[in-house]
């Protein structure tokens, strides 16, 4: 009687121990399952999910931007060419750009539902551009390289809306940025130099929008950039004519921007991720000689297809490598960057 009652007592620990460890072993898979979707958009991208509070995270970046003939989107430097252009003193026949950036952004959860941002690039440039002269001056060709800090940028990011089964995340932003980069209008020869930032302050807002459908999370946002107005004050005289003329205002159009995509998780530590972007910027307009104008072709209409991998190298930080295509004469032809975000 007694050994049946220790071998009932024995085969009954057995199976709650080893009903226990199965109910263990669900709950750390149903954590993680549930802790997937925003690894992956940690992967992705930050813009869609938030550091928690009190929590640090430093990223380095690096990317490489080639834009070919006919494809002149300078981003934050599409003011240089236009503010020339107007002015008479050269016209662009095609060009070979190459632009190498380090970015370092830090990252801080202030609140659960509250981020800062701070973000400053180093940029190198390189160009050749063949130019046909507005007269007698024929067709010349210029090699130019700059190397300089870029446009420090600063933001704030806040959720004020958390996904559920029904609706998807909404966070939201506000970003401020400088002219910290050299600018364009402190250019002493612009047939000689190169300006490594936009030269004007601009100010960021939109909404990004996330919503998991398993094994999937789908985003989106939308974001409009109003680009200040620069006063210049700055002669510039025509090498074909001798003409002296003064830029006094430059007023860079606003930019408004939409982007969509999705991200898969292959596994727990691996995701792809496709995104389409789109950026439309509306016209310059240029004060010269006390006269303002819209500076000619200046909308510029820029589309990119995204590629990207993220790998998970522990739950601290990640390795992200993303491929950009150009699909329209404003983007650039390609863009390669890699992202190594580390938090603390």
């Amino acid at each position: 009687m007694k050994k049946s009652v220790i071998i009932f007592l024995t085969v009954s620990l057995f199976l709650i121990s080893y009903a226990s460890d199965k109910d263990i072993e669900k709950a750390k898979k149903a954590l993680q399952k549930e802790a997937q979707p925003e690894e992956v958009l940690i992967q992705f991208e930050r813009d869609y999910v938030l550091l928690q509070k009190n929590k640090l995270e430093v990223e380095s970046s690096f990317s490489y931007v080639y834009y070919s003939a006919n494809q002149i989107y300078l981003s934050s430097f599409a003011i240089l060419d236009p503010v020339f252009l107007t002015l008479g003193e050269f016209g662009i026949k095609n060009a070979r750009r190459h632009i190498f950036q380090y970015n370092i952004s830090i990252r801080y959860g202030i609140l659960r539902n509250l981020q800062f941002e701070v973000s400053i690039p180093y940029v190198y440039r390189n160009e050749r551009t063949s130019v046909i002269g507005t007269s007698t001056t024929g067709e010349k060709e210029n090699v130019l390289e700059e190397r300089g800090f870029g446009d420090v940028s600063f933001s704030f990011s806040y959720q004020p809306i958390r996904e559920t089964g029904t609706r998807p995340a909404l966070i939201t932003f506000l970003a401020f940025k400088t002219k910290t980069g050299r600018s364009p209008f402190d250019l002493d020869d612009p047939e000689k130099e190169l300006p490594t930032g936009s030269g004007y302050y601009a100010i960021r807002g939109g909404i990004n929008l996330t919503k998991t459908i398993d094994p999937v999370v789908v985003f989106g946002g939308i974001s409009y950039s109003y680009n200040m107005e620069e006063d210049v004050k700055k002669y510039y005289k025509s090498p074909t004519t001798g003409d002296v003329s003064r830029l006094d205002k430059i007023n860079p159009g606003d930019t408004l921007s939409l982007s969509f995509g999705f991200a898969y998780a292959l596994s727990y530590n691996f995701s792809l991720n496709f995104q389409y972007a789109q950026d439309y910027t509306f016209s310059t307009e240029s004060t010269v000689n006390g006269v303002k104008s819209t500076v000619p072709n200046s909308t510029l209409n820029s589309a990119i297809l995204r590629i990207g991998t993220g790998w998970a190298l522990s739950d601290r930080s990640s390795f992200n490598f993303s491929l950009s295509i150009g699909l329209t004469n404003d983007a650039p032809n390609y863009v390669i960057e890699f992202r190594y975000p580390y938090r603390f």
